[in-house]
């Protein structure tokens, strides 16, 4: 079965939502020719594009940075922070099952708001 491209993932979830090449341009402030080349998967967007269409389509803007092949600018600065704790982290944690990963998200996001 043939991976899906962002492209394709786009258009799809474009269409879902019955928005036009060139309604979505103007709803993210580019063209529909913009948005069509990305869909062709001829121009890979900027992350700060991909969260302005993620929002637009309703899809976690995370989902289309992966599939773009990039990382949330956010997300690669909390790495910049901490340079050698985020990797090993991640190389510990790679076969968790995605209920461990929820559990560890769930953690995480009550220890961050105990330190505010």
């Amino acid at each position: 079965m043939a991976k899906t491209t962002l492209g394709m993932y786009i258009r799809s979830l474009r269409n879902k939502r019955d928005i036009g090449v060139r309604e979505l341009g103007r709803t993210v402030d580019v063209s529909g020719v913009h948005i069509s080349s990305i869909e062709k998967d001829k121009n890979t967007p900027s992350p700060e594009l991909l969260r302005k269409i993620a929002v637009v389509l309703e899809v976690d803007v995370d989902k289309l940075l992966a599939k773009a092949n990039q990382v949330d600018p956010e997300v690669i600065n909390v790495i910049k922070d901490s340079p050698s704790a985020v990797p090993s982290f991640l190389r510990s944690a790679k076969g968790l099952t995605k209920e461990q990963w929820e559990e560890l998200e769930k953690a995480a996001i009550k220890m961050s708001k105990t330190k505010k």
